[in-house]
Order: C-alpha cells, then sequence, then structure tokens
C-alpha cells in the first residue's frame, strides 16, 4: 500500500474515543429526566444540603391515621371517664372534612408506619414502646398532630412528665389557673397551620376538668388571651398552637395546649384551624391572598379623637408629621368650630373624618334625628375646611351606634365607620352588609383592635408605662398580621400628660416597623379592603408543583395584590413562572422558613395563571 493510500476507519475507531462520554450521557440523561419528572409528580428527590450530604426533598401524603391508645382507654375509665368523649371530634372533623384516615390501636401498628400523619388525641398514657415508635416514625419523616396532655403518663398512668411533648417541638412552662380569663383562642393570621381563619379571630375554650396548657415552641399559631386580646408579659412567648419541623428527617409537628372537650360543642371554627393543620402536616402548599398590600406583614391606623383640648390635636400631628406617618383627625365640629386656625393645618397634613357635631352617641336614637345631625356635622366641616381631603370617615362618640347610623352614613356618602371592638370576632376591617349592596358600594367597618387612651390610663400611669403597652398592642396587631387600629383624644394629650410622653417613643416604634407593617390613614385602608374583593386566588396541587390563578375583576388596574404561599418543606425556594403567555412576573419576598410573599406591583383586569416548583 502507498502511502498516498488512506485505509478506511472502523466504526469502532471512529466513536471509540467518544465511547466513555456517550454511555455516560446515555445513563446520567435518562436518570435526571426520570429524577426531575418524579420530583415533579410529588416522590422524593435528592438534593445537596450544605454540608454537602444528600437530603430529600419529600413529597406529600394522604395518608393520616388515628391513633386510639389503650393505655390511655384504661387510664380515663379507671378516672371515671370515657376517653371515647375525645376521639369522637377527630372522627367527626375528618368525616366532615372528608379526609380518609385509618385507626390504629397497638405499637405493632405504629412500627408499620412507613410515611403520613399520625393523629395522637390527647394521649395521656403511652407505654415506652408506644413511645419510642412515634418517635421511630418521625425519625421516618412521618408528621404528627398531638393535643393536650399527649404522652405525660406511662402505661399505667403514672406521672413521667412533659418531655414526650418537648420531642414534638412543644415546651409546657404551665397550666392556665381555672379562674384565668384568658380562654380565647386567638389566632395567627395567614400562619401555615391557620390561615383560612381571619387573623385575631377568638375561639372560646369552654371551662372542663382538663386545664389549658401554656407551651413555647418554635413557630406559634395561637395564643390563649383575655376576651379584649391584652398581651401580658409573662406570657408573650407562649402559645396555645405551636409547630415545627425536623430539619434532619423533614417531620413535621403541631401541637394543642388543650382537649377535644374545649371545642367539640362549637366545632365550626376549629375545624377550619385543624384543616389547615392537616395541609401543613401532609406538607401540601397552600396558596392565601393576603390581607395586606405590597407584602406587609400588618396594617395600622393611629387617630385622634378631637373633643375638648383641641388645640392638643397639634402636637399629636406634628410628632406623627416629624416622622413622616400618617393619622387621622376625627373632627367633633362644635370643638373645632372654636378653633378655625387648628383645623385649618389638621386638614393641610392629615385625613380628616366626622366625629359628629356634639359628643352625644348615636345608638338609640331616632332615625330621623340621627340623620338630621349626620346631615349637620357634615354641612359643618365642609363650612370650615372647604378645601380639606374629602372627609369620608366616621367615628361615633363613645362608640355609641346602631345600625341606622351605618344605614345613614352610607346614604349622606360616608365609606366607612370607625367602630368599637365589638363589632367583629376578628382582627380585620369587615363589610357592613347593608341592603346586599355590592361590596364596592357597602360601607367598610374598621374595628377599634387595640386598648384606646382610656383602657390605657386606668391601667398605667406614667409616660413609660403608657408607651409600653401601647408598643404591645401593635407588637401583637403585627405578629399575629392583624389590623392594628389606636385611639387617642384630644382631652388626654396635654402638654406632660402620661399620653403626651409616652408618644414620641410610640410613634418611633411604628417608624422603625413601616417597611414591615402599612401604616396607613383610615381611609386608605378602607379603600384597600373595598377595592380587595377585586383580587381573587385559587389554587390545585400536583405532586410538588402548586398550580394558580390570579383573576382582577372590574375595569381599573389592582395594585399591591400579594399572595402568601406556604412552601411543602422549610428553606425551599419557590420558582414561580406563567403558565399563559404575556404572565406579569411577581416580586418574590421571603417571610420565613415557611412562607413567600408573591408581590404583583400592578395587574390588568383579566385572568393570570402560574406554576409554583420548589428548590
Amino acid at each position: 500500500m502507498s502511502q498516498n493510500e488512506i485505509r478506511p476507519r472502523s466504526p469502532f475507531n471512529r466513536i471509540g474515543p467518544y465511547l466513555p462520554t456517550i454511555t455516560i450521557i446515555g445513563i446520567l440523561g435518562p436518570a435526571v429526566l426520570f429524577i426531575i419528572t418524579m420530583g415533579l409528580l410529588g416522590w422524593r428527590t435528592p438534593t445537596i444540603g450544605t454540608d454537602g450530604r444528600f437530603a430529600f426533598l419529600r413529597g406529600s401524603t394522604d395518608a393520616v391515621y388515628l391513633y386510639e391508645a389503650q393505655g390511655t382507654k384504661a387510664f380515663f375509665q379507671q378516672a371515671g371517664g370515657n376517653y371515647e368523649t375525645l376521639l369522637r371530634p377527630w372522627r367527626q372533623f375528618l368525616s366532615a372534612k372528608k379526609i380518609a384516615h385509618t385507626s390504629l390501636n397497638s405499637p405493632e401498628a405504629l412500627d408499620r408506619l412507613k410515611e403520613g400523619v399520625l393523629v395522637l388525641p390527647s394521649a395521656v398514657a403511652l407505654s415506652d414502646v408506644e413511645r419510642a415508635s412515634i418517635l421511630a416514625f418521625r425519625a421516618k419523616g412521618g408528621s404528627v398532630l398531638a393535643t393536650w396532655a399527649t404522652g405525660t403518663r406511662n402505661q399505667a398512668g403514672g406521672w413521667v412528665g412533659w418531655d414526650f411533648l418537648e420531642k414534638l417541638g412543644a415546651t409546657v412552662v404551665g397550666e392556665l389557673p381555672a379562674d384565668s380569663d384568658a380562654r380565647q383562642l386567638i389566632l395567627t393570621g395567614e400562619s401555615p397551620v391557620s390561615h383560612a381563619v381571619p387573623a385575631g379571630t377568638r375561639i372560646w375554650m369552654s371551662k372542663t376538668s382538663e386545664p389549658l396548657l401554656r407551651m413555647r415552641g418554635e413557630w406559634v399559631a395561637g395564643r390563649f388571651m383575655s376576651w379584649a386580646r391584652t398581651p401580658e408579659d409573662a406570657r408573650a412567648a407562649e402559645g396555645a398552637i405551636v409547630f415545627s419541623e425536623q430539619e434532619n428527617t423533614g417531620s413535621r409537628a403541631v401541637v394543642l395546649g388543650f382537649s377535644e372537650s374545649n371545642w367539640e360543642s362549637h366545632p365550626l371554627v376549629p375545624h377550619e384551624v385543624f384543616a389547615d393543620a392537616m395541609a401543613w402536616l401532609q406538607r401540601n402548599p397552600a396558596v392565601v391572598r393576603s390581607a395586606w398590600p405590597g407584602g406587609k406583614r400588618s396594617a395600622h391606623v393611629t387617630e385622634m379623637d378631637t373633643e375638648q383640648g383641641f388645640p392638643n390635636s397639634l402636637y399629636f400631628a406634628s410628632l406623627m408629621k416629624d416622622a413622616g406617618l400618617p393619622a387621622t383627625f376625627y373632627v367633633l365640629t362644635s370643638e373645632a368650630r372654636q378653633f378655625p386656625s387648628v383645623l385649618k393645618q389638621l386638614a393641610r397634613d392629615f385625613e380628616l373624618g366626622y366625629h359628629a357635631e356634639v359628643h352625644i352617641g348615636f345608638k338609640g336614637q331616632a332615625p330621623a334625628l340621627q340623620e338630621k345631625r349626620i346631615q349637620n356635622m357634615i354641612a359643618d366641616l365642609s363650612a370650615m375646611s372647604p378645601d380639606a381631603k374629602v372627609a369620608d370617615g366616621f367615628r361615633a362618640p363613645t362608640e355609641g351606634y346602631d345600625g341606622n347610623t351605618e344605614a345613614l352614613l352610607l346614604k349622606h356618602g360616608i365609606r366607612y365607620h370607625a367602630a368599637d371592638p365589638e363589632r367583629t370576632e376578628s382582627r380585620l376591617p369587615l363589610m357592613a352588609k347593608i341592603n346586599d349592596l355590592p361590596v364596592e358600594q357597602d360601607l367598610v367597618v374598621l374595628p377599634r383592635t387595640q386598648r384606646d387612651d382610656i383602657n390605657l390610663l386606668a391601667q398605667a400611669k406614667t409616660g413609660e408605662e403608657v408607651a409600653k403597652l401601647m408598643i404591645d398592642d401593635f407588637d401583637h396587631a403585627y405578629q399575629t398580621g392583624a389590623f392594628g387600629f389606636l385611639s387617642v383624644h384630644t382631652q388626654n394629650f396635654g402638654a406632660g400628660s402620661p399620653l403626651a410622653v409616652a408618644f414620641p417613643a410610640y410613634v418611633s416604634h411604628l417608624k422603625r416597623f413601616s417597611d414591615r407593617a402599612w401604616i396607613a390613614s383610615g381611609s386608605q385602608v378602607a379603600q384597600w379592603w373595598r377595592d380587595r374583593h377585586r383580587f381573587r386566588v385559587d389554587s390545585v396541587n400536583s405532586g410538588k408543583r402548586t398550580e394558580f390563578n390570579v383573576t382582577i375583576m372590574g375595569e381599573q388596574p389592582f395594585k399591591g395584590g400579594t399572595v402568601i404561599l406556604m412552601l411543602p418543606q422549610r428553606g425551599l425556594t419557590p420558582s414561580i413562572r406563567g403558565t399563559k403567555a404575556g404572565m406579569v412576573q411577581p416580586t418574590l419576598k421571603r417571610l420565613d422558613d415557611f412562607r413567600y410573599a408573591l408581590i404583583f406591583e400592578s395587574l390588568m383586569p383579566g385572568n393570570y395563571a402560574y406554576q409554583a416548583t420548589y428548590n
């Protein structure tokens, strides 16, 4: 063969150098595709943690188990009780919510569990074997819902302490005294385990032989408080519902510091809370329309009723103006008439509302008299301050009003009513629902949700003490995602008074929270609440994907709409993509280990479709 002749290369020689690469791609390609597909369908898929070890993104589960502890059954029988009365409410709940479940009654059955949610209804007496089996279930990634004093006694009924509950994430610090007035369960809004019920909703805990437990935990979704929802220093960090997730196993736990007998007679609202808790334990993501715009955690209005001592309003106004914060002044026109220059200064920088023409409540007065008074106060304020911002809010003297008052306010163009704390069971605004009017035409009610200065001055004497109480009230509203409304009066705001001394510290506190809480005027909150019905959200879970739709009703753009996304596992980062062309991309804001806010700066009317996946 001559040197110019070229010998043909065999197929092996052609691909031989690339064979290892082709082999690797041939094996890994389908494997990676398989893992991605299975992850989207809800299978456990591996990821590399920050410590370099493999971890798993755990899928959701439908398996639910109700454990009927035989030792607990015997314990209640010996005490003259019947454990069935504590099991029955859970069977009724699971049936009402159409949650399929399996009843278990032996440690051997516990040992066979691999995943799912295990419900322990006041399982007071557990054997060492049962405790070990439940903790082994958690080590596999299983989740647990426990109520009251679960695991505090052994098989024979002997006291063994609170250690088992502590292993579930709840540290019991004591029991509420039987005569305590803190028997209202006050819920945190938009919590992973309590988001279907409005922030600050009260649930009465019936008086039974089972004491309410004071607990601490990593995360709190509800607290025991008085009807007035008054925070107490000694119990500020305590919870009635606590929840946690183990980082190494992904196991979730919810512990309720009350027994079934405390709520079984009025189960409607508790059932909604338990449904949220069950979904979270099953690692089902949730999508919730936020109460507040722009990813804010809560909203707050600071207002002054301008009555006697009308000029004292100027110091209050200067504090708020210097801090760059809005405020609302409800004007008693008979007092304002005596100080036209003061009213002019207030009108220049702040929102004015009505506080009637004389300081007499409206409640029980004849409708004709109420209407005449409303007409007079509107005419008075219009004559005294024609260039003021449009006054569209009202606050009744002594918080005295009735249904006729609200109907007449709306008739005469007033759009919201700043009412008393008794107006609602939650701590959010509400619609008055007058004459079946559509939402956009209805009267908005802003309940006073914090102690006013009359309450505060009855409980505190110094400016420092008053400031602390006001800050405590604000902090509680913020922590629970609620609407905060602080009302003060001009007659208590004189120079050197405890209230005037307290207010600079309170305003500074508001200022520090202005990037997280929505500090607004009364009309701003009322308008938002009226518009909010146009922002609608629905969702469905499919494995590790969450598909949700945002619909904007009406004809105008909607600004600041926010969706709260509850994660299927702590610490994940959601990826949001539109599933139709032209979808507006939301801004993601991490709220905590379990939640993200998806903020839409502005959306035109229409329907928007999205998918969330989790990294």
